[in-house]
């Protein structure tokens, strides 16, 4: 039986929250039902809990005028749009392939010019292209708009210029904090907020103080400031600024890893599935941590659904990091759904195919998954096996270092070598208690490791029981 408005329900679903909150600004429709099916649009976009159905009983052709001028007003202000836009037009003037109608839209936007707008700088350099060309043809009307725009916005495009090429000053300073924590960097706060916050300057600069300053805030683990950070640009989206579906999804994904740093689980799923609404070349990442965050919320069946809808990108995927990834929570899903038989299979056919790429990548997180396998089917000896194959001990005691650690696969190994009869029960509580030497462990390192700790203990109750006290 066919559904009615199937379709335009589809695309309902598809209103991310900011977009909803851009349009209830906008939308200006003059008939009732017109309203009424607004109105609905952004009502369910925002909720939380379920969807309203759209009324059958309204004439068919006001869904359609609706999708239509939604569609359409989202469209005008995506900057990824605008930005593929520019990109054509650039290739079809080198090309000699621009169409009279193409110039004379493009004539158009740049007369009608107002404000500094996200990809300003690539339309100023494609406005200087397009003066030489005007130029070579003897275009003498046409080369002067086009001159005009340009010395109008020369002192804009010199600034925008610096203000870039600080920016990539500033990007080599934080990420060279975060790969080697060698710096402090604090000195670019103030300089970072007001480039942000200044609607003056264009929106891709300003973006990219935006990430800078998350980044910074998440060396630090400033996570008050990073929250404050958020809730403007949030602001800044739903104004329709900086707005495009590809950094929505960016965004969204960040919040998760704030909500689940804060221990807020339900917040991170919610924003979790918002950032996979949308697919681009990040969707396996940003499915891997909301998948995470389900394990956390204790819906394995949930997760495992998710995996298996994205299959298809995970086969066809060549990043190995998002792809060792998950591989990785794909075997924790069916160890949590008690399917431990083809979890190990599972493991042992990607690490037989993909050896060098999870040495190389992560292995950490995915020998995580797979001993924890093992150790609940019991399979000890397997254990011992690929720590030795793998150097996983000598592995483990580097990583010791970072701050993040928590030492899971040490432990596993600790467990089977005393379930082997390569050691005592002394040795075992030495040997598990060791990686908390001169460590004060974070509170969500804390649950972490109590959760290994349950987990473990299924296997072995006394000397894990004995560690959580230790730690508490």
């Amino acid at each position: 039986m066919k559904t009615k408005l199937k379709k335009f329900t589809e695309f309902s679903k598809t209103i991310l929250p900011n977009e909803a909150k851009y349009l209830q600004t906008v939308y200006q429709f003059k008939g009732e039902e017109k309203c009424v099916i607004s109105d609905l649009i952004i009502k369910n976009a925002l909720s939380k809990n379920g969807f309203t159905d759209f009324d059958t009983s309204i004439d068919k052709r006001k869904y359609s005028y609706v999708k239509d001028w939604t569609q359409k007003k989202l469209t005008s202000i995506d900057v990824d749009v605008t930005i593929d836009w520019l990109m054509s037009l650039k290739k079809k003037i080198l090309t000699d392939a621009i169409t009279s109608q193409e110039e004379k839209e493009f004539l158009h936007y740049i007369v009608s010019y107002k404000t500094i707008e996200h990809n300003f700088q690539s339309l100023y350099n494609l406005a200087k292209e397009y003066k030489s060309y005007l130029l070579v043809r003897m275009r003498y009307n046409d080369h002067e708009i086009v001159a005009n725009f340009i010395k109008e916005y020369e002192v804009n495009y010199l600034k925008a210029k610096e203000i870039h090429e600080k920016l990539y000053e500033a990007t080599t300073e934080i990420t060279n904090q975060y790969t080697l924590n060698n710096n402090e960097t604090k000195h670019l706060e103030d300089w970072l907020l007001q480039v942000f916050k200044d609607e003056s300057i264009d929106g891709k600069n300003r973006y990219q103080a935006f990430v800078l300053l998350a980044f910074m805030y998440t060396n630090y683990n400033e996570n008050d400031k990073l929250k404050l950070l958020f809730d403007q640009i949030d602001a800044y989206f739903s104004q329709g600024i900086m707005y495009s579906r590809r950094l929505l999804s960016n965004y969204y994904a960040s919040r998760v890893l704030l909500h689940s740093k804060q221990n807020e689980f339900d917040e991170a799923e919610f924003y979790g599935y918002l950032s996979i609404r949308q697919n681009n070349n990040d969707t396996l990442m940003y499915l891997n941590n909301l998948v995470a965050i389900l394990l956390r919320n204790n819906k394995p069946e949930e997760a495992f659904s998710l995996l298996e809808k994205y299959d298809g990108l995970y086969k066809e995927i060549h990043n190995y990091h998002q792809k060792i990834g998950y591989c990785s929570y794909k075997v924790r899903v069916l160890s949590e759904l008690n399917k431990h038989k083809i979890a190990e299979a599972t493991a042992k056919t990607f690490l037989r195919k993909h050896k060098n790429e999870v040495l190389k990548h992560r292995w950490h997180h995915f020998f995580t998954s797979y001993i924890n396998v093992l150790v609940t089917e019991e399979k000890y000896d397997e254990v011992l096996k690929l720590a030795s194959k793998f150097n996983l001990i000598e592995k483990e005691n580097e990583r010791q270092k970072k701050s993040n650690y928590v030492p899971n696969i040490s432990w596993s190994i600790s467990l089977s070598r005393y379930m082997e009869g390569k050691i005592n029960s002394n040795r075992l509580l030495e040997e598990i208690k060791q990686p908390l030497k001169g460590v004060t462990p974070t509170i969500n390192q804390k649950q972490l490791m109590f959760r290994v700790i349950n987990k473990l203990s299924d296997n072995l109750p006394e000397a894990f029981l004995k560690l959580k006290s230790h730690i508490e």
